[in-house]
């Protein structure tokens, strides 16, 4: 199962809750979920849990609060709770884009992938998101995970038009080489290897594009260098075998 991305609580101290709650309510519940941010940025999930429910019993329409508790219990592996609390905040605010996010993972972490797409296109169709590049990249997840590797390339190549990250580009590539783009591949990855020169995995992987077109001669060089850069790795293990072949 692939890793797929959540983003953290931001501190949105101008996001006041709707409807007619007291405004004396509201600040205090803010502040509950406030320190609860700042329990849940430590790892304490405990305390956290426990200031995000006072900010709800504060304020029972403060969608953070929901989405914090939905990020606890994710991590925590309880995921038809995550599933309640984040379509709680999603009842809140139906433009909840984090929450929508947050909920597809649930939903692929679960293996329904019809709900899992539903909700991150749900996610990128607010067009005030401003973390879409996560959406993006999970959609193109979930498509890997089906083997649809053509909307892979679609979904990580729109995520990286927001943001360009090392592992977007090595996810990229590989959807690439599966779905048989091994020139497009070797230029991705390429690049990829140009931004994070010590990334292994990276190399491993254009070390295999390289191989698939061919190009024996910087296989070997993208393979050595792998193992040079993790030597005591799974991908240098696989990278040897590589070299021991290609000698």
């Amino acid at each position: 199962m692939r890793v797929f991305a959540l983003i953290v609580l931001m501190a949105l101290t101008g996001c006041v809750s709707s409807g007619a709650v007291p405004v004396s309510n509201t600040k205090m519940a803010e502040g509950y979920y406030m320190k609860g941010l700042s329990y849940l940025q430590s790892k304490d999930y405990e305390r956290a849990s426990v200031e995000f429910n006072r900010a709800i019993q504060t304020d029972s329409k403060n969608k953070q609060a929901y989405y914090g508790l939905g990020l606890i219990s994710d991590y925590q592996g309880k995921l038809d709770d995550a599933q309640k609390y984040y379509v709680r905040a999603i009842d809140e605010d139906s433009d909840f884009a984090d929450a929508y996010n947050a909920l597809g993972v649930v939903y692929a972490k679960q293996q329904k992938w019809k709900e899992a797409i539903k909700a991150f296109n749900k996610a990128l169709s607010n067009k005030l998101y401003t973390t879409p590049h996560f959406a993006y990249l999970n959609l193109g997840d979930v498509y890997m995970e089906q083997k649809d590797y053509e909307k892979a390339v679609e979904a990580y190549r729109d995520s990286k038009r927001f943001v360009i990250l090392d592992g977007t580009i090595y996810k990229l590539g590989s959807a690439l080489i599966e779905a048989g783009k091994i020139k497009e591949a070797i230029r991705e990855l390429t690049e990829g290897v140009r931004i994070s020169p010590q990334n292994a995995t990276m190399r491993y992987a254009l070390a295999l594009a390289f191989l698939k077109d061919g190009n024996k001669k910087a296989a070997l060089t993208e393979f050595k260098s792998a193992v040079q850069l993790e030597p005591k790795s799974e991908i240098a293990r696989k990278a040897n075998d590589y070299i021991r072949t290609l000698r």
